[in-house]
């Protein structure tokens, strides 16, 4: 299996901006790249940078991204002695910025590393193997990360659902990359059941705290709970695992647009 900058076919210029190929197969269902993908290679390009440990994540998404190279522009906007903080501007072959996100890194060596609290529980009632639901496309749209991600439907509990993706690289320390993906994607599940034809549901942003950072994460899923819906706007809240390892907790805004 190919490594994480393997996989986007990724380079570091002189300059220190990075690119990355940005294939149809990481389109979602509204055209453009998977916003989790872009919140993922946000982390990654942190990660080079700091060499520090990511704590938190905010992604905007300005615009889609349509297939082709990605410029990853990075900025240090604070270098402490404890944390680290980085800004990143994805920008497409136009020039137009479409993703911005702002990551967080810590130095573990100046942590109480002994410290512990249990974590929340994991979702209940996961279903088994050959009860799991896998993602299908509309018959009049196209969703090619389906076949990259191959999500599937875990369990369903009132506004709440599981859904579990496939991580389609191996690489140690990269946990963070595979929440980012697996939290994006559990959004548009539990949202698009309560609004149910009535409008499109995309989600402009997302933001995570990370919890741990696993050596090996193949298959991660994420609870996505919707808290309100008001206002044409539907707040959701997000945990992200790995069997019972909690990887990290967010959040999320979804904008309902009236379908004409």
């Amino acid at each position: 299996m190919k490594g994480f900058a393997e996989l986007f076919a990724a380079t570091r210029g002189d300059d220190g901006v990075w690119t990355f190929e940005l294939m149809e197969r990481f389109n979602g269902a509204f055209g453009g790249t998977n916003g989790g993908t872009l919140t993922a290679l946000s982390v990654y390009v942190a990660r080079q940078i700091s060499a520090r440990q990511p704590t938190s994540i905010d992604s905007r998404y300005l615009r889609s991204f349509r297939p082709g190279l990605a410029r990853v522009v990075p900025s240090v906007l604070n270098e402490g002695r404890t944390l680290s903080v980085v800004g990143i501007d994805i920008v497409d072959e136009n020039d137009n910025v479409c993703c911005h996100s702002t990551v967080t890194l810590v130095d573990p060596a100046a942590l109480a590393t002994s410290l512990e609290h249990p974590a929340i529980e994991p979702p209940p009632a996961l279903a088994a193997a050959q009860d799991q639901r896998p993602w299908v496309a509309p018959a009049a749209q196209a969703i090619p990360l389906i076949a990259t991600y191959r999500p599937t439907q875990l369990a369903r509990n009132g506004a709440a659902t599981v859904t579990g993706i496939d991580i389609p690289w191996g690489e140690p320390g990269t946990s963070a990359e595979a929440a980012c993906i697996a939290a994006d994607m559990s959004v548009g599940p539990p949202v698009a059941r309560i609004v149910r034809s009535s409008a499109s549901t995309p989600n402009p942003d997302l933001s995570l705290r990370f919890c741990a950072t696993l050596d090996e994460v193949t298959r991660p899923y994420a609870s996505c709970n919707v808290e309100r819906v008001a206002g044409g706007l539907a707040t959701t809240r997000i945990s992200v695992w790995s069997e019972q390892q909690l990887l990290a907790v967010g959040i999320s805004t979804t904008t309902c647009i009236p379908l004409r």
